[in-house]
Parts: structure tokens; C-alpha cells; sequence
């Protein structure tokens, strides 16, 4: 991520519409498939970043922040049962089974080998662990906003869902994100094609205005509300969304 990226993100993550309601959605998805019989539950943020995600997660039981950025964890507000890690998201130092919750939150979009880094994080996956996972959707949707996270792509729903299968997870649920807001940014984003250089970096969320940003953000609550308690995909969207869980073999075999 460019430097002016992580300034912006850094200064928006908190209030921000999109990073408000994403936290929801993640809140309902670990809430309704967390690994209940595990208590409590040892947690890793794969690419924490600034650690926006963390007070998502830390309710759960002990979480470990991995990110390759030693600013963004020196940032990061210490916490009794919050370890930090700097690491590469495709070489985790952790051993095999360590973890019973492992979130990607817009993470694998970022790294050249993502098939890489669904492997490892099924490596530290423990039976039965749930990872929840967030990339960017369609390539047509590419900008400046894509250019200026350093993104190698964007995903449809169905490869990520190869992807993770390859690397052994069972996808419990994928859908893709704010596609209430979906026409609008499609518009936009072919406007700014046409009209920009293919080199112009801009790290871009949209408008986070008072009332605009509450309907956006209620917007994307029900959208969460639908895809994890009705397991009801939307269409189409901006993001993409999964649950997935680690089952091995011998349980495949008695269910």
C-alpha cells in the first residue's frame, strides 16, 4: 500500500461508512459461525494493518495482529490479550493447528501468490476453525483506488470459492458486498477510465458526509443481516465475502 493509502485509511478506518459496516458484518458472521465448542478462542487478524478489526475480534477470546507493516502495529493500542506480529501473510511463524479463527479482511487482493496465502492460513487452521474473508469485486471495477493499495486484482465470487476450496477449506457462505451502492460506483468507476491516465493513484471510499453516511451504512447492515442469517448472496457488489471452515478428512467421512 502507497504511503498516502495508509494515511488515508489510517484516518478514516474509525467513522467511516464502509469500515462501520464491514465490522457488522463481521460481528454477525463470527457470532453466527464461530467454533462455539472452543472457548476461548485463540484469533489471528491476518494483515491487521492499523488494527481497525481488532475490537471485533478481541471479545472472542486471545488474537494475535499479523501485518508486514511495523508502522501499522506500532500504531496499534496494546492490549492485554492482543499479540503483534510482523510477517509476510503467506509465511505465517506460527506452527500447524494454532488458531480457531482466522480472518483475510482485505488481504489476499494485496500479495502476487494468493493461493499462497489461503494455503497457509489453512495450515495454522485448527479442526474446525472458521476463516472469514474479504477481497475486492470484479475487474472492471479496477481505478486509482486499486493502483494506490498496490492491488494485483479483483475476485468474482465463484474463483474465490476455488481458491479456497483448493487450498482445503469448505465454503459455508460467499457473496458479494454493498450492492446496494454497486450501480453507482460501476458508473463511476467507467467515467474515471476513460478520463484518467492508467499511473493515477488515489485512495478513494467515497463520500462520508452525516446523513449519506448513516444510509449507507444501514444499507450495508441489512445486506450483512441477509448474507449471514439467510445465507441469501447478493448479486453483485463492490466486495466479496466468505465464510469458510476447516473440516478434516475423518469428520468429512462421519458426517
Amino acid at each position: 500500500m502507497q504511503a498516502h493509502a495508509y494515511d488515508a485509511m489510517h484516518d478514516m478506518q474509525e467513522n467511516h461508512w464502509w469500515w462501520r459496516g464491514m465490522r457488522r458484518l463481521y460481528r454477525y458472521a463470527l457470532r453466527r459461525y464461530h467454533p462455539v465448542q472452543h472457548t476461548p478462542l485463540r484469533l489471528v487478524d491476518v494483515g491487521c494493518g492499523f488494527g481497525a478489526n481488532l475490537c471485533v475480534l478481541n471479545p472472542l477470546g486471545e488474537v494475535v495482529g499479523v501485518d508486514v507493516s511495523l508502522e501499522a502495529l506500532q500504531a496499534i493500542q496494546p492490549r492485554p490479550t492482543l499479540g503483534l506480529v510482523q510477517a509476510e501473510a503467506d509465511a505465517l511463524p506460527f506452527r500447524a493447528g494454532s488458531f480457531n479463527v482466522i480472518a483475510l479482511l482485505a488481504v489476499i487482493e494485496h500479495v502476487d501468490q494468493d493461493n499462497r496465502v489461503l494455503t497457509e492460513s489453512y495450515r495454522v487452521a485448527r479442526s474446525d476453525a472458521v476463516q472469514i474473508l474479504l477481497t475486492s469485486a470484479f475487474m472492471f471495477l479496477w481505478s486509482h483506488h486499486d493502483v494506490a493499495n498496490n492491488h494485483r486484482r479483483r475476485y468474482r465470487a465463484g474463483q474465490l470459492d476455488r481458491q479456497q476450496h483448493a487450498a482445503g477449506w469448505q465454503v459455508v457462505v460467499t457473496s458479494y458486498v454493498n450492492a446496494a451502492i454497486f450501480p453507482a460506483v460501476a458508473t463511476v468507476r467507467m467515467i474515471q477510465r476513460r478520463a484518467e491516465p492508467n499511473d493515477v493513484s488515489e485512495y478513494d471510499m467515497g463520500p462520508n458526509l452525516g446523513p449519506f453516511n448513516r444510509v449507507l451504512e444501514g444499507a450495508l447492515a441489512v445486506e450483512a443481516w441477509l448474507i449471514t442469517h439467510w445465507r441469501l448472496p447478493m448479486p453483485f457488489g463492490v466486495d466479496v465475502f466468505s465464510v469458510a471452515r476447516r473440516v478434516d478428512h475423518q469428520e468429512k467421512g462421519e458426517q
